[in-house]
């Protein structure tokens, strides 16, 4: 961890570690000395850094778990993997939270994250207990081009060895309705983690294997009491799939963000912390 804090100030401010699974060192934090455990999970392409302005809000009302996903950030491989589709992500989950100790937990899943989390509470319904999904995947439709090309061989390879600072400010633009909030800094702390090469394959493998048909097909078995906010605005995932969330899932409550893209989290934190807490805690949002 020294030397990649080396490169990161964020990490520099934080007080992470690893967690040794059957197959990675998963890189987390944990915050907050009590209440409810929360777990959450970042999207695509991004890390744990995704949370940063939600983390210290939240943990004042709850135990708060971030990891990198594996691909992602600064968790690390052990054997290498043919292959990395949505059941090894719900072991990942699952295994993290054997390790941890924790018995059941809610979870806040962002984009691809919500995806992943969805998933696991399909397999694992009896260790969660709330989920919030902000602009989520989990329905089957095709994803902008650029994480389309990832799924064919050699070309997804390509065109992750080829990312540069420039091309992850493009992407961040994107992300967001207010581009102001994209700044150098944020540029980096994305970039850094995208250069290992061991994230850069795996991120291939993650493309290719994630069928997210699966999990659209089992949505109306998910009774978990769940939350999903999106951005009006967002250019990656169309608010209008919100209405796929509320035809197939019977217990959510949903709100669209206006003037808000699709990282809702980052864009509004004080907002979405509060209805976080909120739905949580059990209060009308």
């Amino acid at each position: 961890m020294s030397a990649e804090k080396g490169f990161s100030g964020y990490l520099k401010t934080i007080d992470s570690g690893f967690l040794m699974i059957d197959s990675f060192m998963i890189h987390y934090l944990r915050a907050g000395a009590g209440g409810p455990p929360l777990i959450l999970v970042h999207g695509g392409g991004m890390w744990l850094y995704s949370f940063r302005h939600n983390i210290p809000a939240l943990s004042g009302h709850f135990s708060v778990f971030a990891l990198d996903m594996p691909g992602y950030g600064y968790t690390l491989p052990l054997p290498t993997r043919q292959h990395y589709g949505l059941e090894d992500t719900s072991k990942v989950l699952l295994q993290f939270m054997d390790r941890l100790d924790i018995d059941r937990a809610s979870f806040l899943g962002h984009s691809w994250g919500g995806g992943w989390v969805l998933h696991f509470a399909h397999r694992h319904p009896e260790r969660v207990e709330k989920l919030v999904l902000i602009d989520s995947s989990g329905l089957d439709v095709r994803d902008v081009i650029e994480w389309e090309l990832l799924k064919y061989p050699l070309m997804g390879t390509l065109l992750l060895r080829l990312v540069t600072p420039g091309g992850v400010r493009k992407r961040l633009v994107r992300s967001f309705y207010r581009k102001e909030l994209v700044t150098e800094e944020m540029v980096r702390e994305v970039y850094l983690p995208l250069r290992f090469a061991h994230n850069l394959q795996l991120q291939v493998r993650i493309a290719r294997h994630q069928d997210w048909s699966a999990t659209e097909r089992v949505l109306p078995e998910i009774r978990h009491p769940a939350l999903v906010i999106w951005g009006e605005n967002d250019r990656y995932l169309p608010a209008g799939l919100l209405g796929k969330f509320e035809k197939h899932m019977k217990n959510i409550e949903t709100l669209v963000l206006s003037r808000c893209g699709h990282s809702a989290h980052e864009e509004y934190p004080a907002k979405v912390n509060s209805l976080i807490t909120g739905f949580l805690a059990g209060k009308p949002s």
